[in-house]
């Protein structure tokens, strides 16, 4: 193998493939990229696996003898991102045991991977592609990927992607104690998916935080994996399904529609700042923000015995019959940091009993929660 890439052009490619593979495997192969070239193609193609999530690269490079070689993921990673920009020359030592790096009096080497250890990815699906916005995929993990629990063993420890029979598509997380939904309208995703929805693990979701672009993208699904690829196939990523059985979690956010909810209504930035300025006075075991509902204001005050207090009154719009409520200061502040601007509604079942959160410029986004006092089994 004997190649020159653009050191600007590959890096990210070869950044996102290290991504992939874990510093601390218990084994080499699993630290390890792949590079296939393509003389014809004019570009060389980087795989990457941990086992579980798949990566494939195409870029662009001058190729003047083909060939297929693994090394360790991260190292390549980091040189070439530690490289000056300009071309790169690769090509395999006569033993075929390291792939030499050179850049004008640079050199390097790295060993060779077994090319026994190579396992081929598994290819993105030929039929039932979906167009979609990588940007808009990104934003709804990052608004319910906090309510999603962190256990591997655990249903609830996964995104529900699951289709309505309106029409719509549900992203959904729970974690016992907070809930969020993001409810979207993708006709050519709705009719891919399965009618008991899909489920993606919490760990999967952060590797495809890393690895896809904002921009257009496109959708493959099989019954055991998700594929994500650019328009232009330069980068794609695939992750495993798990196969739980999810909660019925429409039954949570159902109860918050209840005639009987108490209702307030606040400015969503209003209410951040107080809370962000609370969350100055609180220390690791006095965390917690006590919340006063007039009929026009709220209250919101925090103390500490080594850092004083805090106490803010800000306007509402209240119709409600519960009149305290107390939560994690540092929790609700970040519940909050995931709706735009605009006027707030927390819909509250009872002084012990979950809320839930909802701006008028964003209908189609929920989150519920439940105060500090209130026990976790709500959810």
């Amino acid at each position: 193998m004997k190649i020159t890439i653009n050191r600007e052009h590959c890096v990210d490619g070869l950044q996102k493939a290290g991504n992939v593979t874990p510093a601390r495997a218990a084994t080499v192969m699993l630290k390890t990229t792949w590079i296939r070239t393509d003389r014809a193609g004019k570009s060389i193609t980087l795989m990457a696996s941990n086992g579980y999530t798949e990566y494939l690269g195409t870029y662009p490079a001058e190729v003047e003898k083909d060939g297929f070689v693994g090394v360790y993921g991260k190292s390549l990673a980091d040189l070439l991102r530690a490289l000056p920009e300009g071309s790169v020359d690769m090509f395999m030592d006569r033993r075929g045991r390291n792939l030499v790096i050179s850049q004008g009096s640079r050199l390097y080497k790295l060993p060779a991977s077994n090319r026994e250890w190579f396992q081929p990815l598994i290819p993105f699906p030929g039929t039932g592609i979906v167009g979609w916005s990588g940007e808009e995929l990104l934003d709804i993990i990052d608004r319910v990927f906090f309510c999603i629990l962190d256990d591997e063993d655990s249903p609830l420890g996964c995104l529900c992607i699951h289709p309505e029979e309106n029409g719509g598509i549900d992203f959904c997380g729970l974690n016992g104690c907070r809930a969020a939904l993001v409810r979207i309208t993708n006709s050519a995703l709705h009719g891919k998916l399965p009618g008991e929805g899909i489920l993606i693990q919490k760990k999967y979701l952060a590797d495809i935080r890393r690895l896809i672009s904002p921009g257009e993208i496109e959708i493959g699904l099989t019954p055991r994996r998700f594929f994500i690829r650019n328009r232009g196939a330069r980068d794609m990523v695939s992750v495993p399904l798990a196969q739980f059985a999810y909660p019925d979690y429409s039954v949570f956010f159902d109860r918050m529609k209840a005639d009987t909810c108490s209702i307030v209504r606040v400015s969503r930035s209003e209410f951040s700042d107080a809370l962000a300025r609370s969350l100055i006075f609180n220390t690791r075991d006095e965390n917690s923000v006590a919340i006063s509902i007039g009929k026009a204001t709220l209250t919101i005050a925090s103390s500490g015995k080594s850092t004083g207090s805090a106490t803010e009154t800000i306007a509402a719009d209240c119709r409600s019959t519960v009149e305290h409520l107390v939560f994690v200061t540092r929790v609700l502040a970040e519940l909050l940091s995931h709706f735009g601007t605009g006027s707030l509604t927390m819909r509250i079942a009872s002084g012990t009993g979950p809320c839930s959160f909802q701006t008028d410029t964003d209908e189609n986004y929920t989150v519920i929660a439940m105060p500090e006092s209130a026990p976790v089994t709500g959810l």
